[in-house]
C-alpha cells in the first residue's frame, strides 16, 4: 500500500506551519567533516551555506531543516526534533560549523515567527525504461518542496534546497542536497524562484 501524495503534502505543510508562533535563540549550521585548518566557510552575506542542515533551537524545542528524498531527491523538510536524529554522528563528522559570530541572526533572534510558506517546484520525469525497451514507470510529474519561507515580523529568511556552484559560489542548482539560508530577496530571485515568494 502507497501513501497518497496529498496526504504527504499536507503532513509536510502542517509540519512547517508549527514553526508559527515559535521564537528561535540559537542556530546551529551542520557540514561534513573540515579537513582544513581554516574554519568552514559559511558566511557568504546575503546567504549562508548549511550543507548538511541546520537546527533551530527554539522556546518549544529544537527544529531541524534538512534535505530529505521524501518526495524525490531533493526538496527541503522541517523535523520537530534535533539534528541528532537525522545525522549519524562520528568522530570525523558530520560537525557544526557555526555561526560562532555576529550573523544575520542576531537581528531574528527573539522574535515570533508569524508566517510560513512553502514553494513547491513541479518536475517533469520521462518514462523509466529498461534496455529492451519495456516501460518501468510512465511519464509524471512530481511537486517537491524545494524552499520555506519563514517571517520573523517583517524580516523573512528562505531555506533553500540548493548546491552552490564552486568556486564562485552564486550560481545555484536546484534542488540539491545541501541547504542554503538565504536572506535578500534579490538572492532568492536571482536563483530562479518567483517574485511572489521572494518577498
Amino acid at each position: 500500500m502507497t501513501n497518497d501524495p496529498s496526504d504527504d503534502r499536507e503532513a509536510f505543510e502542517q509540519a512547517a506551519r508549527s514553526l508559527i508562533g515559535r521564537r528561535v535563540d540559537a542556530v546551529d549550521y551542520w557540514d561534513v567533516h573540515n579537513h582544513r585548518p581554516e574554519p568552514a566557510a559559511w558566511d557568504y552575506g546575503e546567504w549562508h551555506h548549511a550543507m548538511m542542515g541546520l537546527q533551530l533551537s527554539t522556546d518549544r524545542g529544537p527544529v531541524t531543516i534538512t534535505w530529505t528524498n521524501r518526495f524525490y531527491p531533493h526538496g527541503v523538510e522541517v523535523f520537530l526534533e534535533p539534528i541528532s536524529r537525522y545525522l549519524l554522528m562520528r568522530e570525523d563528522g558530520p560537525e557544526r560549523v557555526g555561526p560562532d559570530s555576529p550573523s544575520r541572526w542576531a537581528l531574528l533572534f527573539e522574535r515570533p515567527i508569524n508566517d510560513v510558506s512553502v514553494h513547491w517546484e513541479r518536475l517533469s520525469l520521462s518514462a523509466a525504461t529498461r534496455s529492451d525497451g519495456t516501460v518501468v514507470s510512465p511519464d509524471r510529474a512530481i511537486d517537491v518542496p524545494t524552499a520555506i519561507r519563514v517571517r520573523f515580523g517583517g524580516h523573512p529568511v528562505w531555506f533553500v534546497a540548493a548546491i552552490p556552484q564552486w568556486p564562485a559560489m552564486t550560481d545555484v542548482f536546484i534542488p540539491g542536497d545541501e541547504i542554503m539560508v538565504v536572506f535578500e530577496p534579490a538572492k532568492l530571485a536571482a536563483m530562479g524562484f518567483p517574485v511572489s515568494f521572494a518577498s
